[in-house]
């Protein structure tokens, strides 16, 4: 009774206080045509109804050799080769357009014909818990699939079977870097990897210091659209650092990591494809510390985060990896 009796004084005092905050009150609801300058300190973009992240800071080239100009034997210069075994499995050099056995120079191929996690290529140039883009180019494909991460199936995890110039981002788990095959056979063709730091303040788009709530609020995120093997989501109880929780999505996950002192722990990996504009929703209720984590109204996961770092931080934000990812609308409102 006296929970229920002092969640209850909670929440009027929430309401209170934003009813005393001059011109607005809650729910607020930021349909972007214009207005997001109003709400936000990040600076993102708005086009067509939509808010872009076109403010991502980068870091220096970090991968040695990502052009595969230099080759000692038959391994490129700079990289870890693992689980070769003689030309199956195999990492070789080889021309344009050209797969395994292939003529000429300049590129890497990875090939198997039964071993679907073999060969490997690696570099130890990451730190745990940064943020990174990831470009390079497929050249090549005759069969199968390769993915990129690191030792702990950080970075995203992607895993691409289709050629052109891509790009992706993710979290570091481990400091080793690493492309390998993801699937028996395989036979393709990479060329110019790139792996920078994204700086991580520029991934968020925080909404102004007089929207901000420690509990009793919602969050609703219209995702309209995701680069595949990019995040997109919200973040919340956010001191302006190191300490807040999140919810992102990748286009085939929702992923709900917190972030206490700069050591990130992932706390929900839930299966789910991203449909055009439904509704990510966070709730962050009063008087407890499990929340619960919706896509279009269905719930999806409910974490729990106790730690005094982040509970106390009112900082709401939006965040985003990647140019591309669109967001639609928002929606804050009280519980």
């Amino acid at each position: 009774m006296w929970a229920g009796y002092r969640n209850s004084i909670q929440r009027w005092r929430r309401i209170g206080q934003a009813m005393s905050r001059p011109g607005f009150t809650f729910p607020i609801t930021i349909n972007f045509d214009g207005d997001e300058s109003q709400f936000f300190d990040g600076g993102w973009s708005e086009v067509g109804g939509n808010v872009l992240n076109d403010q991502i800071v980068l870091g220096g080239e970090l991968v040695v050799n990502g052009n595969f100009a230099a080759w000692t034997g038959d391994n490129p210069d700079g990289w870890t080769v693992v689980g070769e075994v003689g030309a199956d499995p195999e990492v070789s050099e080889v021309g344009a357009g050209q797969g395994h056995g292939g003529a000429g120079t300049g590129l890497a191929n990875l090939f198997n014909s039964a071993s679907a996690t073999n060969p490997r290529l690696r570099q130890a140039i990451l730190a745990i818990g940064d943020w990174y883009q990831i470009t390079f180019d497929v050249d090549t494909k005759v069969s199968g699939s390769i993915v990129v991460t690191d030792l702990g199936n950080g970075l995203g995890n992607s895993v691409v079977s289709t050629t052109g110039s891509k790009i992706l981002a993710g979290r570091a788990s481990n400091t080793t870097f690493q492309i390998r095959a993801a699937a028996a056979p395989t036979d393709m063709t990479i060329d110019d990897v790139s792996v920078k730091t994204q700086t991580l303040s520029s991934l968020i788009n925080a909404l102004k210091s007089q929207f901000g709530l420690s509990d009793g609020f919602f969050i609703d995120v219209a995702i309209n659209a995701v680069t595949a093997g990019n995040q997109v989501g919200a973040i919340w109880n956010y001191d302006g650092s190191n300490n807040f929780g999140m919810a992102y999505m990748n286009g085939t996950k929702l992923m709900v990591d917190k972030n206490v002192g700069g050591t990130y722990s992932n706390l929900a990996n839930v299966a789910q494809v991203v449909t055009p504009d439904q509704i990510l929703r966070i709730e962050n209720p009063v008087g407890t510390n499990v929340l619960d984590i919706l896509y279009n109204g269905v719930s999806k996961a409910t974490p729990t985060i106790a730690d005094a770092g982040i509970i106390s931080n009112t900082g709401i934000a939006l965040f985003s990896t990647e140019p591309n990812n669109a967001i639609s609308k928002v929606t804050i409102g009280l519980l």
